[in-house]
């Protein structure tokens, strides 16, 4: 079974903090990526822990391959 998430990250490029857990899983990837892009234009985005910048979101797809062992 495929599944469709969406990750954050921080978004300043002196930082390299990437939120460990999926903040979402949506129904396929059109939603996952519509989710982040929503997100990434809110104004009331979440702050990363470590520096304080803006979070930054993006779609993530894991692909089942029932075809491979």
């Amino acid at each position: 079974m495929s599944r469709y998430k969406v990750r954050a990250y921080c978004q300043s490029r002196s930082c390299a903090y990437v939120h460990k857990e999926d903040v979402i899983e949506a129904i396929n990837h059109e939603t996952a990526y519509g989710l982040a892009l929503l997100y990434n234009e809110s104004s009331s985005r979440p702050q990363c822990p470590l520096c304080g910048e803006s979070m930054a979101f993006y779609s993530h797809s894991i692909i089942d391959e029932p075809w491979l062992p």
